[in-house]
């Protein structure tokens, strides 16, 4: 009898501390959709979308930060952890389950306006270096290029500093990622000449295959209620977001 009573007394608190357990964010540390802090959480645009919907579901976040290669082989194998904010692309497809879209993104060239005053064009491009981040979408979009040298990085606030230097000529990256790593760096921000768009692509709320569809859908449907009560819009104006 003083079993069953403990065990009563006792089940309200195992289940809080089931329904209590965090979702594990895995997030890319790529400014300014997420962006690493010296002190305290993360923030970024994505990281704010995301905890605001999490605020909505009430769920509470364990947000992992690391560099985009390792984010992307991580949430592929574990299945039970969301990804933050890869783009869409068709290497990718079959990797991932594609949860949400949070905003759309422009993956252009970039030059200095020192060295090449002219905006650069994928003509224009045999012979130069190019910056490009390790694992990114930008990669992928040089892949199958020839004539041109690669420079890879880990962060892209290297490839501002880079290019201001002259080490690189071009740099493959998200207009509003070059934007942010170029005050990071402490750099003019018309210094930057945007040339030719590579591509416009879509970055999502992702996870691996197998992650559970009915969760999915959870994400889904509270981040387009955030698209269209404006909320979401409203946390990408705080970023100075421009759209593509």
């Amino acid at each position: 009898m003083r079993l069953v009573t403990l065990l009563l007394l006792l089940s309200p608190l195992i289940v809080c501390a089931f329904s209590a357990r965090a979702v594990v964010v895995v997030a890319a540390d790529i400014p300014p959709y997420v962006i690493r802090a010296q002190q305290g959480a993360p923030s970024g645009m994505a990281i704010e979308v995301l905890e605001e919907a999490a605020r909505r579901l009430g769920e509470p976040l364990e947000i992992e930060l690391m560099p985009l290669a390792r984010a992307l082989s991580q949430a592929s194998h574990r299945p039970d952890v969301l990804l933050l904010p890869p783009a869409r692309n068709p290497q990718r497809e079959p990797l991932f389950l594609w949860i949400a879209p949070l905003l759309e993104e422009a993956f252009v060239l970039v030059s200095h306006r020192r060295h090449h005053p002219a905006p650069l064009s994928m003509k224009t491009l045999p012979g130069l270096t190019v910056g490009v981040m390790r694992g990114s979408h930008s990669q992928s979009l040089f892949q199958p290029l020839t004539g041109v040298t690669r420079e890879l990085v880990t962060e892209e606030v290297s490839n501002a500093s880079k290019l201001a230097r002259g080490r690189i000529q071009a740099w493959a990256v998200a207009w509003n990622t070059a934007r942010y790593n170029q005050q990071r760096a402490g750099l003019p921000l018309p210094d930057l000449v945007r040339g030719e768009t590579l591509q416009q692509s879509t970055l999502y709320l992702a996870a691996s295959p197998r992650f559970s569809r009915s969760e999915a859908l959870r994400w889904r449907r509270v981040i387009q209620e955030m698209r269209e009560d404006g909320s979401l819009a409203r946390i990408l104006h705080q970023y100075d977001y421009q759209a593509p």
